[in-house]
């Protein structure tokens, strides 16, 4: 084949993967059948070929996998915030996530959503929904408590660039509250189902569960118009955290659960 027009036909392909597999076959041919005006191909020829495709099919999987968007999102602590109204009404759910891309194509974030369930009891599990972005030294500021509106803003699906990570405070409420039951705090163990939706996938993606156990003195607390921090250790959000300098959103006396 004429060099130029081989050269026409490598750079008319997609990307430099393709290409690269097309070289690889087109030397193995090459080699094969100069070889074969030799004589008898040589007995290694056929199981060179195979590792050789076997090796083009890692590669592309892994170029392929590198530069889709491929979000990831951090997640486990949980603060229930200090009621709006007074103590026992309103109870929603803040939590800290850290959303990471660990591929080199950016995509859209599009939705989460957070499903409970308290003591096992899959029949009575709520779902819950992203009602508000909040702004966390404005909601130490104002005792952590949910009163000033214009500290919080609606929660929409955002962008997400390759190899970058973003912190979002989350607000979380129930879903459909015309049709669950009121949702009050009471001890028991909480499991946590995060969801992703995102243009990486069709449908949602389970990407995180957590279990926190609520105490009764923590609901004593609660009730007595104090907010709830439920942390899961290891931390999970070094990056969100540093980003706070100079503002501790962590009480030192905060009560840990098992």
């Amino acid at each position: 084949m004429d060099k130029p027009l081989l050269k026409s036909l490598l750079a008319l392909l997609p990307n430099r993967t393709l290409r690269d597999a097309l070289g690889v076959v087109v030397v193995f041919v090459g080699s094969a059948a100069v070889l074969s005006q030799f004589g008898a191909p040589p007995a290694w020829l056929a199981p060179g070929l195979a590792i050789a495709a076997l090796c083009i099919a890692l590669v592309c999987a892994s170029r392929v996998q590198m530069l889709e968007f491929s979000p990831e999102v951090l997640a486990g602590d949980v603060i229930v915030p200090r009621p709006r109204r007074g103590p026992g009404t309103e109870l929603k759910f803040l939590l800290p996530l850290q959303f990471s891309n660990a591929g080199a194509a950016g995509g859209i974030v599009q939705w989460v959503a957070l499903r409970l369930t308290i003591d096992g009891d899959a029949e009575r599990s709520v779902l819950l929904s992203p009602v508000a972005e909040v702004d966390m030294q404005r909601f130490i500021q104002s005792k952590r408590r949910l009163d000033d509106e214009n500290t919080i803003d609606a929660f929409t699906a955002f962008a997400l660039d390759g190899k970058r990570s973003i912190a979002k405070f989350v607000l979380f409420d129930i879903a459909e509250k015309n049709r669950s039951r009121p949702l009050a705090l009471r001890p028991g163990r909480y499991s946590f189902e995060l969801f992703v939706k995102s243009t990486a996938q069709r449908a949602p993606k389970l990407e995180r569960v957590f279990e926190h156990v609520v105490e009764p003195k923590q609901v004593e607390e609660y009730t007595n118009d104090a907010p709830l921090y439920l942390i899961d250790y290891p931390m999970t959000l070094p990056a969100a955290r540093q980003k706070m300098t100079g503002a501790e959103w962590l009480p030192r006396a905060a009560r840990y659960s098992n």
